[in-house]
């Protein structure tokens, strides 16, 4: 009888040394962090450039305690889906152009109006070397709920049309698509054109058929979408600076860890350089392959149409007075 119940005792002391132990373990290895990054762009696009950047710094800078897992070529829906995503959970970042972001704000609008930079020189001291951009995406955030971090050049967007346009009378009645930003419509209106909103993989077809005359875009979407087929009059207007940015719901960003947080923030800062450095090689090698296509024009604005074009626009301004501040900071910052 005693030998049973000291077996007993054994067994007992047993069982809560493991429970004990397990325990332990459980609080010394805290549970692997998740993170799900999404983006439109296919598996050689830059974007995936820097997710995998981002994921080997954010992995490399946690211990593997975080995990990183990508989603390129829309894999978690499109850029709306996926940033309602961030809202419920099932995102935790996009990578995405904060124009897309207009429908949640006015203060996006910056993201597609055009002419709010003279070029890239200006932007990147709007972006990077003031105040100016950490300060907005500050109150955007306060704002919307929508944190962004880093800041990945996209190149300037330029014209692509099916016949010439070489001054803004060209431009009269030319139905073009454009993003889905209402300030993107206001500023073509005003130009002359007839300006439409599309989604994207309906573009080739749209201009292939003769619905749409002209479409508008980064340099690596016109050329690796073969937009200069269907449009091959191509008019370097650079009438839009944008950038990617990494966007996380910011309620979801504050719930991580602290050391977690830091090293996200380190990540998306080392992939966004990356991605800027290799923005202009990119830039340069599609534009000297688009010279030397016989069945394509390329169309350079005199600084003076340019300038014209920028004051056509600019009464667009008036219409977001939220971003009054911004606007006349920008405008300081000019060269």
């Amino acid at each position: 009888m005693k030998n049973k119940i000291r077996l007993s005792v054994l067994v007992l002391v047993a069982v809560l040394v493991s429970a004990v132990l397990v325990f332990a373990r459980g609080t010394a290895e805290p549970d692997v962090i998740t993170i799900r990054l999404g983006h439109g762009g296919a598996v050689d696009d830059l974007r995936q450039v820097a997710s995998e950047e981002f994921k080997k710094v954010v992995e490399s800078e946690t211990d593997g305690r975080v995990i990183v897992e990508l989603y390129p070529a829309s894999a978690l829906g499109n850029w709306r889906e996926m940033q309602e995503g961030l809202q419920i959970g099932t995102t935790d970042i996009v990578i995405e152009d904060i124009g897309t972001l207009e429908r949640y704000s006015d203060s996006a609008a910056l993201g597609f109006l055009p002419y709010t930079y003279l070029n890239r020189e200006h932007w990147e001291k709007v972006w990077f070397d003031t105040e100016v951009g950490r300060d907005f995406v500050s109150a955007f955030e306060e704002e919307t709920g929508f944190l962004l971090l880093g800041s990945m050049y996209r190149g300037a967007r330029n014209l692509t049309a099916v016949r010439p346009v070489r001054a803004r009378d060209d431009l009269e009645g030319l139905q073009i698509r454009i993003p889905g930003s209402l300030a993107a419509i206001k500023a073509w209106e005003r130009l002359g054109a007839a300006p439409l909103s599309m989604d994207f993989p309906e573009v080739f077809g749209a201009l292939e058929q003769g619905v749409i005359d002209a479409q508008e875009n980064p340099f690596q979407v016109i050329y690796y979408d073969s937009m200069y087929e269907v449009a091959p009059y191509i008019t370097l207007t650079e009438h839009v600076h944008g950038a990617f940015n990494f966007q996380f719901w910011g309620e979801t960003f504050d719930s991580w860890p602290e050391d977690v947080r830091a090293a996200v923030e380190v990540a998306a800062e080392q992939a966004s350089r990356l991605y800027n450095d290799l923005i202009d090689k990119e830039e340069q090698e599609i534009l000297a392959k688009l010279y030397e296509m016989e069945d394509v024009d390329i169309i350079t604005l005199s600084d003076a149409e340019i300038r014209r074009w920028a004051e056509i626009v600019r009464p667009v301004r008036e219409d977001y007075p939220r971003l009054a501040d911004f606007f006349a900071a920008v405008d300081a910052l000019a060269p």
